[in-house]
């Protein structure tokens, strides 16, 4: 996945296309580009149309586990990978923030099981979301090792549970956005003592915006990026 990316190019390691351009926010900043995820075929039918800068995944996201045709999914999944459509595989993972997404713990698992044994099968790479679960990435480990990378988005741990992951034969990267500006010691913590190499630069957009603000731009990646520079002394 990350030999796609050349020197000196903007990356942005995770956003949606899907929902910047139904905001009309799909403005990208010169030498730019970007891994869009997207979660239905819906999102799908738009993101593909996305230029050659916008790097292509697909999964069954946790916040769907719910609502979601597994087997309509899966098979779906299978095939953009067998027709050599997407990069990654993901977002996968868990999310046990709220109760209603507690509720869905067994539904999360099971789509989860199938994302991570395509991801082997087909040697992909996984883009993981995690929010206050982040048990169950030690639980897997075992299993994360046989993967060709692994990308923690928006990682929330800390640099003693990245390292761990590190040191557990994972080949992972994380991943941190406009949470940089909330004072969230955690993340910030990770982005000053991880290595530098492990380290990527993502917005979420149109996620994960700011107080006072309705979204976030894609182009905000700058902010971030300098941001992680600063931070890591650059």
């Amino acid at each position: 996945m990350l030999e796609k990316i050349e020197k000196n190019m903007l990356f942005d390691a995770h956003f949606h296309y899907f929902y910047c351009k139904k905001l009309g926010i799909c403005s990208f900043p010169p030498s730019w580009t970007g891994i869009s995820c997207a979660h239905s075929k819906e999102e799908w039918a738009v993101q593909i149309e996305a230029g050659e800068n916008v790097l292509q995944a697909y999964g069954m996201h946790p916040q769907n586990a719910a609502r979601e045709n597994v087997k309509e999914s899966a098979d779906f999944l299978e095939e953009l990978i067998q027709s050599k459509k997407i990069i990654a595989i993901g977002e996968a993972g868990f999310d046990y923030f709220s109760d209603e997404y507690r509720s869905s713990k067994k539904e999360q698992e099971e789509i989860w099981n199938i994302q991570l044994d395509l991801a082997f099968k087909y040697k992909l790479p996984l883009i993981v979301h995690c929010r206050k679960a982040n048990e169950k990435l030690f639980e897997y480990s075992k299993e994360l090792q046989n993967l060709p990378e692994v990308l923690f988005h928006s990682f929330m741990g800390s640099p003693v549970e990245a390292y761990s992951l590190i040191n557990r034969g994972i080949n992972a990267y994380f991943s941190f956005g406009r949470q940089l500006f909330n004072n969230n010691k955690k993340v910030i913590s990770c982005v000053k003592e991880l290595p530098v190499e492990r380290i990527l630069a993502e917005t979420d957009a149109p996620f994960q915006f700011l107080k006072g603000e309705t979204y976030t731009k894609p182009d905000q990646i700058i902010d971030v990026i300098e941001e992680i520079k600063k931070l890591q002394g650059l």
